[in-house]
């Protein structure tokens, strides 16, 4: 008997959920209560959860089709052990308790370490085992949206105070050059 992976069916679900949260995004998300204007907000308060939503349902739409070009979306249920199916269950209650975690620690620590934490845990949860490659990865991310989100859409993330600083010193250097 053949069944959908732990993954696949979370990614599937994933996908499900972000779609109908850009679908009913617009019932979902409401204005604040008094007018903002460009001095005070850069952008509307739905373009943030908007592209959120967005690129978490472009992530889960390239790894299922990656897994299905690799032909292995079905587990076949002879061959795979309690063990395993076992081990997929504690692996997703973990990754929910790093993003929950992370979540609580996101205005302690701001963005960048928090997001940092949470790629680099990730990425070890499903099986990357490069150092290079998480750290690369963990770091380059996280700092490339940030500093999208903060100084091209002009929106503030939470961020420690040393992190602001550098950042900003080193963007008034690029933007001299």
């Amino acid at each position: 008997m053949f069944k959908l992976r732990a993954d696949i069916t979370f990614a599937a679900s994933v996908l499900i959920l972000t779609a109908f949260g850009l679908f009913f995004g617009g019932r979902l998300i409401v204005d604040p209560p008094i007018a903002l204007d460009r001095d005070i907000l850069a952008m509307n308060p739905r373009v943030f959860p908007t592209l959120i939503l967005a690129f978490t349902m472009l992530t889960a739409f390239i790894f299922l089709a990656t897994e299905r070009k690799k032909g292995s979306l079905v587990v076949n249920t002879r061959t795979e052990s309690a063990a395993s199916t076992l081990a997929a269950l504690y692996r997703q209650i973990i990754f929910i308790g790093i993003t929950v975690t992370c979540a609580l620690l996101l205005t302690k620590f701001g963005f960048l370490a928090t997001m940092f934490l949470l790629m680099a845990s990730t990425s070890l949860l499903v099986g990357n085992r490069s150092p290079l490659q998480i750290f690369g990865v963990s770091l380059v991310f996280p700092l490339s949206f940030y500093i999208i989100v903060t100084y091209m859409l002009r929106t503030q993330l939470p961020e420690a105070d040393i992190v602001e600083r550098t950042l900003a010193t080193i963007i008034q250097v690029l933007n001299k050059t």
